[in-house]
This record gives structure tokens, sequence and C-alpha cells, in this order.
């Protein structure tokens, strides 16, 4: 009771002192920079219909893609190509998803565990598992459940040790991932298949289409490309672009901002004291070579490429190394040489006349890994020997012990492709002759091959080849960086970086325009990150150098700007362009109908052009032979009177003038549901494309990934 006194006599206090440390708490997760509330804020790699996706959240899914990639291509690892699409795919994926989540939760669009169950075992498997490698079928190149059903089995056996169980972990994880693609994909066609059903495809409409589609017709034409006139004949106001602007603003929205940024290039190339010191240390190679009578540890010293010891055929060889080695005595040398960018060296070890390469069949047993397995494995492998030596197909012993062996086919080898397996492996294939059995060991397994045929002899050269490439060195790289960082340092760069440039001899290219989501800059590798900085530097002017592998590249940020709609400054060019065109359309269709023209080749007279022809153009076709879409052409196609001159009229390109010469009809017979199900299906395609940006503009979306990646 006492205790309890005490606690209420000093309550107040208590309530004091713990409302000063929670104070302390939030104001210093506050100001605790990265971590908290402020961190979190700021740490959006996109948001969706308000719901934000961290960096990490993001960061994780794109570890999962390249994951399910290294799987599914055997890779170990992905170049910066692959990385690059894998990025922009997920985030693709990412707001597709939630975008269609929304939707589908508001009309009750759910994918149950049953439907998903039946995507899996079911008799409409899925189309995204049909067509992962996994569960393909090598022989046939087709679909195999089997192999489904024995990947889910696997998954759902525990590892005989920890090994093993990482492994069932990891492709369990892999599952899990394949299961979330399984329902995304079928949640979507659902959405799909409700919106496209919406538009209804009547029988009227259904057979119009099927005529048109059925009605060929041969056209000559004339065209005046808007090009082959000048822009002065017509005038476009800043008025005229404004007003075009202001109507047409929702097609010139931006998902990231622009950044213009102005760049040079200079390569890290080696100096002449590097090619000087390359040089020198290729003598001291050449005399070890000269010299030793293991040519494989000296070229292992020295270059780039190990020494291979196997026997050659000349087109193997480059073609100064040919004319080397048909001239060149045993272990005479030749070099050092300068040859591009490296040095080389070369020592002919031996030569000889073989066949270039052996078909051959092979079937490997593995040895046994515990003490008295050997001999087991050694009886057991002269058994099969014996059995085909008394007549049994090689073909079929192998499919005997392994049913995917392709009897054992290894197909076509040369030396050098079983260089890896050892000498005595290189000289049974090459020496025995065809027809014949042999037998031997290898690391871990005895191996029984059959040579298959061999091709006829060629002369073979066994070469030691040092090739010593010329690197720029630290002294070299250092001198381009230090020159590069008095330029960034110098006054005024930021104003006049073009100009300061220039008088350096460097190659500006001015007010380049990326979108801050870009990959690369103009192509170059690892240019990522210049795009990252110059999108997130506030202060136009800014100047810095980029340290890339071999190359440097400096860059000034010209201008940002933000994401949202487009300014009328950035978009005018291509307006004006637009409505050239229409007032040139105008006045070139004014100007030949003034001429009461009435033939074809008066009308290409006219417009400086020629007659040229086109075939198999109906109402339906998308894209013209040497002309891309131009539905002009089409109207023209499926309604011009025959032999009826037609137009002006205006086009994508330029102005048209037609004839119909010929028109043929189709010989395929009319199904009424193929063309609603074809044509729905076109709907269906086009409302998933248009469905998304509709969906982005409606719900909201906003990618800030350009601060983070």
């Amino acid at each position: 009771m006492a205790t309890l006194q005490k606690i209420r006599n000093k309550g107040t206090l208590l309530v004091i002192v713990i409302g000063v440390a929670l104070v302390a708490f939030i104001l210093g997760d506050l100001f605790t920079s990265g971590t908290t509330l402020f961190g979190r804020a700021r740490d959006k790699a996109f948001v969706v219909n308000g719901e934000v996706i961290s960096t990490k959240e993001y960061a994780d899914k794109i570890t999962e893609f390249e994951e399910f990639q290294k799987m599914v291509s055997g890779q170990s690892s992905l170049d910066e190509n692959i990385s690059a699409q894998i990025r922009e795919a997920v985030y693709q994926q990412m707001v597709r998803q939630r975008l269609f989540d929304h939707q589908t939760r508001k009309l009750g669009l759910k994918v149950s565990k049953e439907e998903l169950n039946d995507l899996v075992h079911g008799e409409a498997i899925s189309p995204v598992l049909q067509q992962l490698p996994f569960f393909v079928d090598p022989q046939t190149g087709m679909f195999s459940r089997a192999a489904l059903v024995d990947f889910i089995n696997t998954i759902n056996m525990p590892g005989a040790n920890a090994e093993e169980q990482a492994l069932v972990n990891q492709y369990k994880s892999l599952w899990l991932f394949i299961e979330e693609m399984v329902r995304t994909q079928r949640l979507e066609e659902k959405y799909i298949s409700l919106l496209s059903n919406a538009v209804i495809i009547n029988d009227a409409e259904a057979k119009n289409t099927f005529d048109l589609s059925q009605q060929n017709a041969a056209i000559a034409y004339t065209v005046q490309n808007y090009f082959t006139i000048p822009d002065s004949v017509v005038t476009v106001s800043d008025q005229d672009i404004k007003a075009y602007y202001d109507k047409h603003k929702d097609s010139y929205r931006l998902e990231a901002p622009l950044v213009k940024l102005s760049y040079f290039t200079k390569q890290v190339l080696p100096s002449e004291e590097d090619y000087a010191e390359v040089e020198a240390e290729s003598r001291v190679a050449f005399t070890e070579l000269q010299n030793s009578p293991n040519p494989a540890t000296v070229v292992a010293d020295y270059s780039q490429v190990p020494f291979r010891d196997v026997y050659m055929s000349e087109y193997m060889l480059t073609p100064d190394q040919i004319e080397f080695v048909r001239t060149a005595a045993i272990n005479e040398m030749y070099g050092p040489v300068r040859q591009e960018n490296s040095y080389q060296i070369m020592k002919l070890i031996d030569q000889t006349v073989a066949p270039d390469s052996v078909h051959f069949r092979m079937m490997n047993i593995p040895t046994g890994s515990m003490v008295g397995q050997d001999s087991i494995v050694t009886r057991f492998t002269d058994s099969l020997y014996t059995v085909i030596q008394q007549g049994q197909p090689f073909a079929d012993v192998a499919n005997s012990l392994n049913p995917k062996a392709n009897g054992g086919d290894v197909g076509w080898a040369r030396e050098v492709d079983l260089a890896s397996f050892g000498s005595e492996m290189v000289q049974r294939v090459f020496n025995t002759p065809a027809g014949e059995l042999a037998m031997l060991s290898l690391p871990g397994q005895k191996v029984i091959l059959q040579v298959e045929e061999r091709t006829r002899p060629v002369n073979k050269y066994k070469v030691a080849i040092i090739d010593m490439p010329v690197l720029a060195s630290e002294k070299t790289s250092n001198n381009i960086d230090n020159e590069l960082n008095q330029f960034i340092s110098a006054p005024e760069v930021g104003a006049k970086f073009n100009e300061q440039a220039s008088k350096k001899g460097y190659m500006v290219m001015p007010h380049v325009t990326v979108s801050a989501n870009e990959f690369t800059l103009a192509q170059i590798p690892g240019t990522r990150q210049v795009i990252t900085w110059a999108a997130n530097e506030k202060k136009a002017g800014s100047v810095k150098k980029f340290d890339l592998t071999n190359l440097r590249v400096v860059a000034r940020v010209d201008q940002v700007i933000p994401s949202g709609t487009a300014p009328l400054s950035e978009v005018s060019s291509g307006i004006r362009t637009q409505l050239l065109n229409e007032k040139k359309a105008e006045k070139m269709i004014s100007d030949l109908k003034g001429q009461h023209l009435t033939t074809l080749a008066d009308y290409a007279a006219a417009m400086n052009s020629k007659v040229d022809t086109v075939r198999f153009v109906n109402f339906t076709t998308q894209n013209i032979t040497g002309l891309g879409f131009e539905p002009v052409l089409n109207a023209v196609s499926a309604f011009a009177p025959l032999n009826s001159v037609e137009g002006p009229w205006k086009g994508n390109m330029g102005v048209y003038v037609a004839t119909v010469t010929d028109r043929t009809q189709g010989s395929e017979r009319y199904d009424a549901e193929a063309q609603k199900r074809s044509m729905m299906n076109n709907n269906a395609y086009r409302l998933q494309m248009q469905s998304v940006e509709v969906l982005k503009q409606k719900l909201g979306v906003e990618d800030n990934r350009f601060r983070f990646f």
C-alpha cells in the first residue's frame, strides 16, 4: 500500500517525465535522416492510386525477377541490358497489378484457390506455365504435364541434407513467384474479358467486316509528299500551336521528368608509355617461352588466353598465325609483334596430319563414392563393354541406362572441344578407328565411347600463343582524370560548357533530351548514373565527371522538366510540323482541284511525282507495302468505282490521287462465330493497352524511380 501511495503522490511527475521522454523520442526519430517518418515520406519508388511502393519493395521484386530469369535462362549473371529491361518490366507489372487489383476488387472479380488449383492441375493449364522451359519436354518442345508434376513433387519433398533443403527452399520460392504470375494473369484476363464483352459485335458488323476483308484491290496511285514543298508556303502562328496544345494536353503527359543535358566523352586509352612497357615485358616472355620445356606455365603467366594442349586445324587460326605455322619448324618462335591493342608471341610445339573432327557416342557411369564400390562399377562397365562388342547397338545400351540419352550421341567434336576432359580423352577419341569401342577412366566416372565417323585428315598444329593486351595504366588514367578535373573546376564552366569544351578539343553533344527513367545515355553502357544525377540536380548549369570502364563522361545539366504535362516549349516543334502538314495538304488539294485534271498521269505531272502501284489492299490492311498506314487508300480500295480517278485526298505522308485498277473477291467462307471471335480478340488487345493508360490517368501514378535508381 505504501508503495502504491508513493506512486500516486509522484504520478504527476512521472507523467511529465514520460511525456518529455516520448517527445524526445519522437523528435529524435523525426530528425534522424532516412530511417523514420521523414525518411519513409521520401522513400517512394513510385505511387499507384495513393499506395506507396518503397524502394525496398521495388528492389526485392527486381531481385525475384532476376533470380527467375537466371533459372529460366541457366545463366549465373545478367548483363546490364537485361537487368535494365527487368527493372522496367517489374515497374510496369507492379503498376498494372495494382491498377487492375483496384478495379477487380470494386467489381468483385477474384481468383479462388479452387480456380488457381485448376489452372495448375486441371485440364486448362495456365498459359504462363505452358510457356516456362521448366515444364517443356526437350524432345518435343511442347508443354509436359509430367514435368510440371515432377517439379511440384520435388518442392514438396524434404531435402536429404542441408544443401538439398536449401535448393528445395529456393524452388519453393520460385513456385510461389510463378503462382503469383498465374493468378495475376488470370485476374487481368477476367477484367479485360469483361471490358471487351461490353463492346458487342453484332451480326451486321461482323459480316460487313468480313466482306471488306475479302475484297482485295490493285491500286495505281501518285503521291506528293509534304516534305517536297517548303514550309514557307503556309503559315502556322503561335496562336495556332497554343490552341492545338490546349485542346490535346492529355496527349503530352509525362510520367517522369525530362532531362536536358550537354555532355562529351573521353576514352581512357593506353599511352605510348603503356605500349612500351608491355613491349618490354613481351620480350621477357619471349625468352622464357623459348627456353621453357613446359609452355603452359609461361603462357599462364603472361597471356590472357590459356595454353590449349591440342592440335588445331588452320581454320581455327588467324591469318598471321596460319602464315607462321605453315613455314615454321618445330620449336620455332615468332614475335613479339604488335597487333592492334596487344603484343603476340607464338611458338610451334608440334604438327600432325589428322581428322579435324570426330563424330562419336559416349556413355558415362559414375564411379562409387564409397569404399568397395569401385570394383562393382568396373565390373558393370566391363559387362556393358562386352555386350556392345558382342553386337548390341551402342545406342540401345545407352538408352537403357538413360532413356533421354539420345543413344549417347555426342555429335561432331574437335580436339579443342574435348580439352576440358583431359588429354587422354582427346587421344582416345581421335585415335580410335571408326566403329571401334574405347574405355577409359575419368575423374568420378568410367567412360565407354564409340567412334562413328571422322573427317578427312588435314594439317593440324599445336601452338603456344601468348597474347598480352595493352591496357591503360593507372598513371594514364590519372592523367586523364586530372585533365578533366581541371576542366570541370574552371571558372564559368557551367555557363560556358560548350565553348570551353570545344576549345579543349572535346566533341560536345549539346542539349540532349532524355526521360529521367531512360536506361542509358545514347546507348553508352553504364550511363544510367549520369541521367540519375541530372534528374536529381536542382541547379541548372551543374557539371560533373563520371568514371566508366575505359570511358569518362562529363555532363552539364541544362534543364529538368518535371513530370506532369509537358510545357508547350517542349512540344511546339512537333505540333508545328503537324499543323504545317495539315495546311500544306489543304493548299496542295486546293491547287490540284483548281487545275481540273482528269487522268492519273496528269496529276503525277502536276505533283512532280510518278504513278506507282500496290496490290492486295483491302479495308482492313494495316500496313500497305511501301507506304505504311494510310487509311485513305484503305477506303479507296473498298469503295472507289473501278478505273475512276479518286482524289486528291489528305494522307499521313502526303496528298494522294488513286485509281482502283482491279478488285478480286477472296474465296474464304464466312463463319459468323469465328469472325466475331476474331474481332472480340482484337478489341480485347486494344482495350488491354488502352485500359492501362486510362486507369493511370484516373487513379494516378507517380513515378519517382529516377530519385533512387
